[in-house]
């Protein structure tokens, strides 16, 4: 029996999944993003992060291919929805606290 690569998570096929869960959504539509995996954080090279640091997900092939970072999970995932979309996000993975870039940022204190 020979398996489905596209169910592999690598960057690529990460990559596409995030395009088709956005793709002809509508006002009203639902969406689930959910990630349980390995997390990291880089140097924030565009300047554009509190901390100094970009969050990202570790695709499997993440030492050849590279990370999937939060500026390329937002452009992908978030600036593209329309009025009316509803997105959900669960990421439980370690520095995951901003991976989506959103404008507000819940501070405990």
């Amino acid at each position: 029996e020979e398996s489905d690569t596209r169910l592999i998570p690598t960057k690529a096929n990460i990559e596409n999944c995030l395009k088709w869960l956005v793709n002809g959504c509508q006002k009203g539509d639902s969406l689930v993003f959910y990630y349980s995996g390995h997390g990291l954080r880089q140097p924030d090279f565009n300047d554009d992060e509190l901390d100094g640091f970009d969050e990202t997900i570790c695709p499997v092939d993440f030492l050849r291919e590279g990370v999937i970072v939060d500026n390329d999970i937002y452009a992908t995932i978030v600036k593209p929805l329309s009025e009316g979309v509803t997105l959900h996000a669960i990421v439980d993975a370690c520095h995951s606290g901003t991976i989506l870039d959103l404008e507000h940022v819940y501070e405990r204190d």
